[in-house]
């Protein structure tokens, strides 16, 4: 019964998302419009398709009107009203989210030598590089992620800043964004001391890292798993430094920060000195978890679970991401129990037996206990 029901709800969203492409064409919207036209194949003379990577080159314009007034397609070729104008990087991105027709995409801002980043401001967020186009997937109201980054800004953590956008690729309309920010190192996103390969003492090799719980894409690769309450593995991922450019003993350093909470340390500990308080800044911890219990997110804690630790700094957890799946939102309808808190599977556990037989919720990592 789940996975019919499961299926049915995803061809029925992609039969609209399908629908409301076609029927759509843009011509002037209160948004800002962004353009993006891959270079030509030459074998075919026709536009590059964009795959999951690695990324194409194309040209990319941002429409938007200071003053706030409606943005017209027609101003593409006004640079008085272009936010952006130049080359870009672009790649699919995502993992369920790629079946449908409107597309989530990653792309990088890049000099006229397409090689090297370009920093850039675009719509008034902080200069940067790397950017995500979130599509919004398998979220009708449109809101949900846009909701929790807010929400959770406002709370004095960081979260990626967001702004609603429209989107045409290769002269199709594909609907309306958001232009995210993407989790990376920086100093007006994730602020922490960059880390070097020569970096593997003390106390250099304490940070910064960036660390994620999550499921498997492409070619990631598997940093550590360690067992949580579930009875099963949860994945943990490097996300910074990523698993190409963290040395051995960085690697080792930041898996056994996460051993060491698991191990070392339990509820009824609270000393400063060798409890949890000694390896984990609690207030964030706390913000996360209040996060994701209010916005009922069922990915909260396995997937899409991002830590970071600053040089002899403590482990904080988030930034959060991926919260268009909450609120009572779920593709797997057995999840979207807004009514019981989402760390404590157990307590959901009867609920779910009553309609889909015997499944399992998904439980919090043993290290975030």
């Amino acid at each position: 019964m789940y996975n019919r029901l499961f299926f049915l709800k995803l061809l029925f969203l992609f039969l609209c998302q399908v629908s409301l492409a076609q029927q759509t064409i843009l011509t002037d919207s209160n948004l800002p419009i962004m353009v993006i036209l891959t270079d030509i194949d030459p074998d075919t003379n026709l536009p590059i398709d964009i795959p999951d990577e690695p990324k194409v080159l194309a040209t990319m314009q941002l429409i938007y009107r200071p003053d706030g007034t409606r943005n017209y397609l027609t101003d593409i070729t006004n640079d008085t009203f272009l936010n952006y104008n130049g080359r870009i990087g672009i790649e699919l991105r995502g993992s369920s989210s790629q079946v449908l027709e409107k597309k989530p995409y990653g792309f990088t801002t890049l000099l006229e030598d397409d090689e090297s980043n370009n920093n850039v401001n675009l719509l008034g967020m902080p200069s940067e590089n790397d950017w995500v186009l979130n599509s919004l997937a398998y979220d009708p109201s449109m809101v949900r992620d846009y909701l929790s980054y807010t929400l959770s800004s406002n709370m004095g953590n960081y979260a990626p800043r967001v702004k609603y956008i429209e989107v045409i690729v290769n002269d199709d309309y594909k609907g309306v964004y958001i232009l995210t920010e993407k989790i990376k190192r920086d100093s007006d996103r994730v602020n922490l001391k960059k880390i070097a390969d020569f970096d593997n003492t003390a106390p250099e090799v304490t940070g910064g890292y960036i660390v994620k719980a999550d499921k498997i894409n492409g070619d990631d690769e598997v940093a550590w798993t360690m067992p949580n309450s579930g009875g099963w593995e949860t994945n943990f991922l490097h996300h910074y430094p990523k698993t190409e450019d963290i040395t051995g003993q960085q690697a080792d350093y930041i898996e056994n920060v996460f051993y060491d909470l698991a191990t070392q340390t339990n509820p009824a500990n609270t000393s400063i000195s060798d409890g949890y308080p000694s390896i984990i800044d609690i207030p964030s911890f706390v913000d996360y978890m209040i996060m994701a219990e209010f916005a009922s997110n069922p990915d909260a804690y396995q997937f899409s679970t991002f830590f970071h630790k600053d040089r002899a700094g403590k482990l904080r957890a988030g930034p959060i991401w991926d919260y268009n799946l909450s609120f009572g939102n779920d593709l797997c309808s057995f999840l979207d129990l807004i009514e019981v808190f989402m760390m404590y599977g157990n307590s959901n556990l009867k609920i779910q037996e009553q309609n889909f037989g015997k499944i399992y919720f998904k439980r919090i990592p043993l290290t975030v206990i």
